[in-house]
């Protein structure tokens, strides 16, 4: 095989499994990320950093101030959020790759 046709029909197609696991531990890595970037309580003196819109500020803010009703809340909505990327991107695409990419053949074929 060329080397362009072995990166086309074995090398980058045996990987995309691995690719999408990636990309979706990293947007969920990223979630715990934005928790602390959107409201940061006392980040320099008495200054707060804080976004005007966004869930994890609502949900940090609300938990720091002690209202945990409305934390309760948005943390149940954000789970309702995280459930459906799951099963809408992260299985569709792995059940995709497993169906159309079999990595066994991508190895015989090299």
């Amino acid at each position: 095989m060329k080397t362009f046709t072995r990166l086309r029909q074995v090398i980058l197609p045996s990987t995309f499994l691995y690719l999408i696991a990636g990309l979706s531990s990293t947007i969920n890595s990223a979630w715990g990320g934005l928790a602390m970037i959107e409201y940061w309580n006392n980040i320099y003196g008495h200054h707060s950093l804080q976004v005007q819109v966004g869930m994890m500020k609502i949900f940090t803010s609300n938990t720091a101030n002690g209202n945990i009703g409305l934390a309760a809340w948005t943390s149940l909505l954000f789970a309702i959020l995280v459930i459906m990327f799951g099963i809408l991107f992260t299985r569709n695409l792995m059940d995709l790759t497993r169906k159309k990419y079999v990595v066994e053949e991508g190895i015989y074929a090299a």
